[in-house]
């Protein structure tokens, strides 16, 4: 994965372009004006909410005295238009969906076992849940920024496919639920067994505070084997529900 530099700025003087991905964070109004007439990616960094007026225009904000190392990534691929990449493997990586893998993710919904054991996604073409791909896309990197987790995409280094997702999704206040899909003729590769190892420990490491649930039918052999096995690797890390 490509480092990120921070880089914090006071004063326009200060800035010198990097020839590295760099987000630079100011709390003045005009360097952060500056900053973005050059094309750099800029967050503000503010102490109270009284301050949030002066910098109207402005989507990302830190609190100044606390630590954001990977979420400031997330914000750098975010101005960029660029998928945040979470974790990866010898073979694939783990990344933020973006607009062009949704015909690649509705035809892997249209497997007769994702048809059965998954729920279906929101319709796209049908009032009154009508949602385009682009208001899809802008709920789904809205919540990636929110809550620093969601279903991401699975794509192979070698060639660029999208083979599956993977990822979380809200259960409760607490918790967040498990979830996992492969695409047909990418299965019983390993990938599914690699992914949610790398997703848990990402979880873990960002956010210790919530506990892993996965849900799943009792009929779903294969997702059964696949989690009994991540327990017996990781005990204590993730909670099955079997589901009749």
């Amino acid at each position: 994965m490509t480092e990120i530099k921070h880089i914090t700025i006071k004063d326009i003087t200060e800035y010198t372009p990097c020839k590295e991905p760099a987000l630079y964070i100011t709390s003045k109004r005009d360097v952060a004006d500056y900053l973005t007439s050059k094309g750099e990616a800029v967050c503000i960094c503010v102490n109270s909410e009284e301050q949030l007026p002066a910098f109207e225009g402005y989507k990302y904000f830190i609190t100044e005295g606390v630590q954001y190392s990977g979420h400031l990534d997330m914000v750098y691929c975010h101005i960029k238009n660029i998928p945040y990449v979470i974790g990866e493997d010898e073979d694939f990586i783990i990344r933020e969906e973006c607009p062009e893998d949704l015909p690649k993710i509705l035809e892997m919904y249209e497997d007769s076992a994702c048809k059965e054991f998954l729920e279906p996604l929101p319709p796209l073409n049908s009032p009154p849940d009508y949602i385009t791909p682009e208001r899809r896309y802008e709920s789904v990197k809205n919540g990636y920024m929110l809550f620093e987790y969601g279903m991401w995409i699975i794509e192979l280094k070698e060639g660029g496919e999208v083979i599956g997702r993977v990822g979380f999704e809200y259960f409760d206040e607490s918790t967040v639920s498990l979830g996992f899909m492969i695409r047909k003729d990418k299965r019983k590769k390993g990938y599914a067994f690699k992914a949610c190892l790398n997703c848990i420990t990402y979880m873990k490491v960002n956010h210790p505070e919530l506990k892993i649930v996965a849900k799943v039918s009792k009929k779903n052999i294969a997702s059964l084997g696949l989690l009994t096995k991540i327990t017996n690797m990781l005990p204590g890390y993730i909670e099955v529900l079997v589901e009749k």
